[in-house]
């Protein structure tokens, strides 16, 4: 079933249970954030396409046309300035598919359809192999530089493990993008694959040398 959403198009990727810090200065941001907290509702980040991020005050500025899918984020912490901006803490909830732009002015109003979760039994085996792989990556890295590693405790769900990856790995939006459109196995497979051509470029010593493309990102 489809639902209206108003749409803030931005340079970052937000996927499911990720946190994102944002200051809201334009005034048709700030409106419909206001709307958003008197009605205890949603709004959805989608990745810019094409066009600028900020487009008050700026002559040149190019509306902004966003990619399909993108993330709803719910309002955690709120902060309104004296001046009317605003400080927020959003949080990813459930991915969307844009079906039509219904409303442009003041801000982008979408109808939309949540997309579904589903993870593949297999998602459960390349999820450990992902584990596996990431505890390789964190034993080379302190084979590499000398220090001691503290490791984080990764999700257990294969849908959880994989968004929280993908929202940790340096790499390009564009990536990020394509693992938030694409399905969970896939996702789990090609986060693996980049941390295993990390591995391959790190120095010798605990390195895994069994398998090495060619680097993508790496953690932060």
């Amino acid at each position: 079933m489809s639902r209206q959403l108003p749409l803030f198009p931005l340079g970052t990727v937000l996927f499911p249970g990720a946190t994102l810090n944002l200051h809201i200065f334009e005034e048709r941001y700030r409106l419909m954030i206001g709307r958003c907290l008197e009605e205890r509702s949603p709004f959805g980040v989608v990745l810019i396409r094409e066009g600028d991020e900020v487009e008050e005050g700026r002559r040149d500025a190019r509306p902004a046309e966003p990619y399909a899918i993108g993330t709803m984020a719910r309002i955690s912490a709120d902060m309104r300035l004296d001046d009317g901006r605003y400080l927020l803490t959003a949080v990813g909830d459930r991915r969307f598919r844009i079906q039509a732009i219904t409303q442009r002015v003041p801000y982008l109003i979408a109808s939309v359809i949540e997309l579904p979760e589903n993870s593949p039994a297999a998602a459960t085996v390349a999820a450990e192999e992902l584990r596996a792989t990431y505890d390789r990556y964190w034993q080379a890295v302190a084979g590499a530089t000398g220090l001691e590693v503290e490791v984080e405790d990764l999700p257990r769900d294969p849908l959880q493990l994989g968004y929280h990856l993908a929202d940790r790995l340096q790499v390009t939006m564009t990536l990020k993008q394509h693992w938030l459109e694409c399905d969970p196995l896939t996702r789990l497979r090609e986060i693996a694959a980049n941390l295993r051509a990390e591995l391959a470029l790190l120095p010798h010593g605990r390195r895994d040398t069994s398998e090495g493309p060619s680097g993508m990102g790496s953690l932060n």
